[in-house]
Formats: C-alpha cells, structure tokens, sequence
C-alpha cells in the first residue's frame, strides 16, 4: 500500500512539475478589434498577446496607426524597428501582434503596442508599383 501511495505522490508531483515548467503566460490569443475592445481591461491585466489580421488605412503620428480588421478600428502603436515594414496602401493585408495597452490617450482609451508585424505575402505585387 505504501508503494502504491509513494507511485501515485510521485505522479502527481511530476505532472504538477511539467505543468509548471511548460505553462507559457505569453500565450498568443487570435481576436479581432472588437474583442480586444470589449475585454480590453482584462486583457492587459493579464499581459495577454495578440494577433489581429486586417489592414492599416492610415497613419496618426510617428508611431501610432489606425488598424482595422472587419470588426473596427483600434490605434496600433509600432516598434521602431517594425515601422519601415508598414505598408503605405491600405489594400495590403497584414497580421500584427502585440499587447493590449489601456492606460493611454488613445481613441477609447485602448491601443495595441505592436512587437510583430507581418504582410500577406499573396500581396507582394503591389509592393512592385
């Protein structure tokens, strides 16, 4: 009885152990804006990382754009190193990724700060205008 119950401790603490040292807080969550929008205060307590695809029509200031997908538009707010991968035509389609940000001056309060930006690439041929 005493192995059976040492066996099933060991279990347990091997699982709880694996659990532990494979749980990625930065887990990646596909939304859209408005989900982002309507669970924005939870989303950046939890530090939660997201992707979004759709379009960037224009440009606020250095840094900050307007992104929307079929849902609406949320303010982005890009890297430095990311700006230069920002495409000037709204027709391109990209996907982004990044964290909820509320405490801002944004419209509604919420942008996105953007730490990856990549375009579709089946829209390579209007980079060639």
């Amino acid at each position: 009885m005493k192995k059976i119950f040492a066996a099933l401790i060991s279990v347990i603490f091997i699982g709880s152990a694996l659990i532990f040292f494979t749980y990625d807080p930065q887990v990646i969550q596909k939304s859209t804006v408005k989900d982002i929008l309507e669970n924005s205060v939870a989303l950046d307590k939890k530090d939660v990382k997201v992707t979004l695809f759709g379009t960037i029509p224009s440009q606020i200031s250095k840094k900050k754009f307007w992104f929307e997908d079929k849902t609406g538009q949320i303010v982005i707010e890009v890297k430095n190193d990311l700006i230069p991968l920002v495409p000037n035509s709204n027709q391109i389609e990209v996907e982004i990724k990044g964290k909820v940000d509320c405490q801002t001056n944004a419209e509604n309060g919420v942008k996105i700060n953007v730490d990856e930006l990549i375009l579709d690439e089946s829209d390579e041929d209007l980079f060639s205008m």
